[in-house]
């Protein structure tokens, strides 16, 4: 799970393509971008430093309407040491609504399917689902930003495009930088050649961390066990009722 959230922090703050400034940019999209069908696939390298390299893979297995009547996108996700995911460390299938684009955030997922390590998998409730997905604040408040910083905000800038090595292969690409004064925060390369994320790759320089795409395609087929309709759902668990005994909770009760 380490390295998964090592993905989502090298995505997270990567703006959407559409809110990216630069004609660069805008003229690298313009030229075609492809819309994520079923079968669409792509396997990204995450380098943490050092011996930590893992490999995320997203695979669009299927499409249906979700409980809303919206046209959505079956998507799997795999987590492991090993690019073609063998014994991978997670697993997990979502429904996710198309829009522009793909939606992953609350408004899009509805239905949500899981297995850890060697567990087997089981689909989230909707209490469970809205409780993941619900965004929380930070339970200790921010430091206030000082005078210069304020000043001084981050800065987004977009290059030319041109062709980047990967391990998938060459891809035409455009660099967008996050930048502090003088230095790169974080640097993406978006690529239209991509699918689904229309990420090649994402630099955080500073601390040495990489996501890169390491290999995509067009003809993926579902690989995660579904579970039993008869699978006990995930729930949320509340103290109360799962430990009714707890002296302090004795105390609260009127």
């Amino acid at each position: 799970m380490r390295m998964l959230a090592l993905a989502l922090v090298l995505l997270v703050a990567t703006p959407a393509p559409a809110a990216m400034p630069g004609k660069s940019l805008l003229d690298h999209l313009a030229k075609g971008l492809r819309t994520t069908q079923v079968g669409d696939w792509v396997t990204y390298k995450l380098d943490g430093g050092g011996a930590r390299v893992h490999y995320w893979r997203l695979a669009v297995v299927g499409e249906e309407k979700d409980a809303q009547g919206r046209d959505a996108l079956w998507l799997e996700m795999e987590m492991g040491t090993h690019p073609a995911m063998r014994a991978p460390l997670s697993q997990m299938r979502m429904l996710v609504a198309r829009g522009n684009g793909v939606a992953f955030d609350a408004s899009g997922i509805t239905r949500l399917i899981v297995a850890m390590g060697f567990d087997r998998p089981q689909e989230y409730s909707q209490e469970a689902l809205d409780w993941v997905l619900t965004k929380r604040p930070s339970p200790q408040p921010r430091p206030a930003r000082s005078a210069q910083r304020l000043a001084d905000p981050p800065v987004v800038r977009s290059g030319q495009e041109t062709r980047l090595m990967t391990p998938a292969g060459t891809v035409s690409a455009v660099p967008v930088e996050v930048l502090y004064r003088s230095t790169v925060i974080k640097r993406t390369w978006v690529s239209r050649e991509v699918p689904i994320l229309q990420l090649a790759k994402v630099e955080i320089p500073r601390i040495a961390h990489a996501l890169e795409v390491f290999e995509y395609g067009v003809n993926a087929k579902s690989r995660m066990l579904l579970p039993d309709p008869k699978t006990p759902r995930v729930k949320l668990e509340y103290a109360e009722k799962a430990f009714p005994q707890l002296p302090w909770l004795e105390e609260e009760k009127p």
